[in-house]
């Protein structure tokens, strides 16, 4: 009884009469085409988390990172995954602070199917980054262009001879 009757009690207590607010929902995109998160350089060069939103204009962009390891370093050729809305016409590049820019050294290679599950079409790019930093992998089509900032490691120093 005493159980039915709290029960009954924090249920009422619950109800003001006046319902609660509907959460507001955030659009996807503004009036000015921009989707996704404002291009940052993340804190480390964490290969986490492999799956990301990219800073879009006019399209939307998510990225699937294949690291080798946990952190991501110059000297390696680093595979993405990109999902990209809009033409299947792009150009990929990756700018480094100091006007540095690379091209992809494989790619894009167009995927048919997938269990990434996000909006647009396919492909595969392989970027060697050359040198420590944030880099801006930037992906353009007809539609706009998506821009993801990836801090890079330091090369592994050499294992020293025993």
């Amino acid at each position: 009884m005493r159980r039915a009757l709290l029960t009954v009690v924090l249920f009422a207590a619950g109800c003001t009469g006046t319902p609660a607010p509907a959460p507001t929902a955030v659009p996807a995109a503004s009036s000015a085409g921009v989707i996704g998160p404002v291009a940052a350089c993340p804190a480390t060069a964490a290969a986490d988390p492999l799956v990301r939103q990219a800073y879009g204009r006019g399209v939307e962009m998510w990225v699937m990172l294949f690291a080798t390891q946990r952190t991501l370093v110059a000297g390696q050729t680093l595979k993405i995954v990109v999902r990209l809305t809009g033409g299947q016409q792009v150009t990929v590049t990756a700018d480094a602070p100091g006007q540095q820019q690379i091209t992809p050294e494989w790619g894009p290679e167009w995927h048919g199917g997938s269990t990434f599950d996000k909006p647009g079409g396919e492909f595969g790019v392989g970027l060697d980054f050359p040198a420590a930093g944030c880099w801006t992998v930037r992906v353009v089509n007809e539609s706009g262009s998506g821009e993801l900032i990836l801090r890079i490691g330091d090369r592994p120093s050499p294992a020293s001879p025993s």
